[in-house]
């Protein structure tokens, strides 16, 4: 997993960590781009999102993070600078050009993946921009991914003219997370977005789509490795400085 993908880590108040949209002709690979820059050693917790990175550090160290679906606890060492290209999940097999369950809970060299010229290349503008450009996203894929934000898995292998397990193998194929596991990532992202905007908890669980509080604490603790409160308090420090 990334190493600076958003997290609830505090942040040393001398760190920074930005992000902003991708070229319009990215944008249906990349969800976003960021910078990370940290100046004290420390800890941050990463938390499952839904998206593969291409992490770029300022050591020259080129390394590609698949979906995860647990939390990461790296340690970031001072003076470590990244950047970051954050990839739609639909796009993660055919950027990498393997399947994309390859690269689940893992962050690998770039080498290992695209081969030492591939990888070196994403250092260099013109052949990033080259090949993000080059990538074709499953069209199915996007679009069951689209419908399990908010369906059950039968009913969109339904509407996609797929059976339950043709459509877990595109899935588990195209973005490396079966769709039950991606639906369960995508609500906790739900749940930190509607959380960071209203203060009732028990109103952010359901408009998340969490049954009630016992499986809010339970899919919560067992992506986080916290309890919902104390990943919110988390989240609450003191933001990092902006560039």
């Amino acid at each position: 997993m990334s190493v600076s993908r958003e997290a609830g880590g505090v942040l040393n108040e001398s760190d920074t960590y930005r992000e902003w949209a991708p070229p319009e002709a990215w944008r249906e690979v990349v969800a976003c781009c960021w910078e990370q820059q940290v100046w004290a050693d420390r800890v941050q917790r990463v938390l499952p999102d839904g998206h593969a990175d291409v992490l770029l550090y300022g050591s020259g160290a080129v390394e590609l993070v698949g979906l995860y679906d647990h939390v990461a606890l790296p340690v970031l060492p001072r003076g470590t600078v990244i950047r970051g290209i954050r990839l739609r999940p639909e796009a993660v097999a055919a950027a990498f050009r393997a399947r994309a369950s390859e690269l689940r809970n893992l962050t690998v060299p770039g080498e290992d993946v695209m081969g030492a010229r591939g990888s070196r290349q994403l250092r260099d503008g013109r052949a990033l921009d080259a090949w993000i450009r080059s990538i074709e996203p499953d069209r199915r894929t996007a679009a069951a991914i689209e419908l399990l934000q908010s369906e059950p898995v039968e009913r969109v292998a339904d509407q996609l003219g797929l059976s339950a397990r043709q459509l877990q193998r595109s899935v588990v194929a195209n973005v490396g997370l079966t769709p039950k596991t991606l639906q369960r990532v995508m609500r906790l992202q739900r749940f930190l977005d509607h959380a960071g905007r209203r203060a009732d908890l028990a109103a952010a669980s359901a408009d998340a789509g969490y049954a009630d509080q016992s499986h809010l604490t339970r899919e919560v603790r067992a992506l986080s490795g916290l309890t919902p409160a104390q990943l919110l308090a988390e989240r609450a420090a003191p933001a990092p400085r902006s560039t």
